[in-house]
């Protein structure tokens, strides 16, 4: 049976790379987005000596790789998980960048380190669902949670 060895979102989120270790013959495997409901099913794949590597970019996928991220193998019931938060990391930054430019003598500066807390709080058991428990209705949950207090104040356009 194959391992699921690892699954790595690059740093700016454009390419999501998969490792598949002890695989017996072709396999096909599927990368679902349960933030933006986006499915992409790769081409059968062909081991090199029980190994399989699957980059797929951001062009191909049609976004970047923000979100809940699932890659199942077709042919088991293999599946992994991983978080891309790119978008969530940028709103973290500036906000903190907020709060370390802010020379107003009120709780505005106080408030963006708070909020930059609760967001990175959400995301890290957003983590923790995702790659624990694999409880994927709590994960997304905490994932929109913290998009949600992004989007209120950072609106950054990473």
């Amino acid at each position: 049976m194959a391992t699921i060895s690892s699954i790595t979102v690059s740093k700016d989120c454009k390419t999501l790379t998969v490792v598949l270790e002890e695989v017996v013959g072709n396999i096909t495997l599927n990368y679902i987005n349960h933030i933006t409901e986006v499915e992409v099913q790769s081409d059968p794949l062909t081991p090199n000596e029980g190994i399989v590597t699957w980059e797929l970019d951001s062009e191909t996928a049609g976004e970047n790789f923000n979100g809940i991220l699932e890659i199942n193998v077709e042919e088991d019931t293999l599946a992994g998980y991983v978080v891309g938060s790119c978008e969530i990391r940028c709103c973290i930054a500036a906000l903190v960048q907020s709060a370390i430019d802010c020379h107003c003598h009120c709780d505005k500066c106080e408030e963006d380190l708070r909020k930059a807390e609760k967001i990175r709080i959400l995301i890290s058991g957003a983590e923790h669902s995702a790659y624990s428990t694999s409880n994927i209705v709590d994960a997304v949950n905490k994932y929109n949670k913290a998009k949600e207090f992004c989007t209120a104040v950072c609106a950054c356009g990473c």
